[in-house]
């Protein structure tokens, strides 16, 4: 007789298990990537890629800012000999470093939930850009989301939306205008590949109401691949295209050149239209 609670508690500990409230979900989450390349000796370089994400939801709401850059840097070594004769010459190395790559942004995004498939928002940034001729470009923007599709594997989001930009060139050149109403279209497709892999790819395009032949394209994919539950590994690819480039200061040597040089002032030269980055970096979740 004495088995029959036993075996009646055997029966109702799993039971007991699978009604366990799951604990909450968090209402915020993070994830944090860097990249860092180094060498040194005879050729000396550095590059820094780091970004960051955060949301915040509520029930009908999400709020997302992201900040980001990559900087690289290289030092040239340009080495002299001096000397009477080739056996008592002496060697001189002057190592000058510059900056090839510095761009920096900061975003901010809110999203109000109209329905399942239709989302309001507004949104704000900011971006730096040097090697492309932008010191600052700022931009505020609001418009309209709609989902088509939304499961555990497939997210495809395309997005329109009005407002307003204001750039700073590096070189301020006649007639061109820094400030204008802008109108943007956007489209993000997210993928699950296998269980532990995700590729992302986001297109933007904007354009002036000012002007429209001055647009701004920007694409941005990545591949990325889970290591464990916090870490993971990102293989990012960007492309820009700007319609109608900023322009840089280039100095003009007098010639013949003289020793020192006479530099008489500088020319505005056009930028290129396209500029890529290839990032690969660790991305933490916390």
């Amino acid at each position: 007789m004495r088995l029959i609670p036993v075996l009646a508690a055997a029966l109702a500990a799993p039971t007991l298990v699978a009604q366990t409230p799951e604990p909450p979900k968090s209402p915020w989450s993070d994830k944090a990537a860097l990249g860092y390349v180094a060498v040194g000796g005879n050729a000396t370089s550095q590059s820094l890629g780091f970004s960051n994400d955060y949301k915040y939801t509520w029930s009908k709401a999400t709020i997302v800012f992201g900040l980001g850059g990559v900087r690289a840097a290289a030092t040239t070594v340009d080495r002299t000999a001096l000397g009477p004769d080739l056996a008592s010459a002496t060697v001189t190395e002057v190592r000058t470093t510059k900056t090839s790559t510095e761009s920096y942004f900061a975003n901010l995004r809110y999203n109000h939930h109209l329905s399942e498939w239709l989302e309001w928002f507004g949104a704000g940034s900011w971006e730096r850009n040097i090697p492309a001729g932008l010191e600052a470009r700022y931009t505020g923007i609001a418009g309209l989301s709609h989902w088509w599709i939304k499961d555990d594997r497939t997210k495809v989001l395309t997005d329109a939306g009005a407002g307003y930009t204001r750039e700073t060139p590096v070189l301020t050149t006649a007639g061109a205008d820094n400030s204008f109403a802008t109108f943007r279209f956007g489209a993000k497709v997210e993928q699950k590949l296998f269980d532990a892999s995700v590729v992302t790819s986001e297109l933007s395009v904007s354009d002036s109401f000012k002007d429209s032949q001055n647009y701004l394209a920007v694409w941005r994919s990545a591949f990325t691949t889970n290591l464990s539950t916090r870490l993971a590994l990102k293989v990012g690819y960007d492309v820009t295209y700007k319609n109608k480039p900023a322009f840089v200061g280039v100095d003009v040597v007098q010639t013949p050149v003289a020793t020192p040089p006479v530099v008489l002032g500088q020319v505005p030269f056009q930028l290129k239209k396209t500029d890529t980055v290839f990032t690969t970096s660790l991305v933490i979740t916390f």
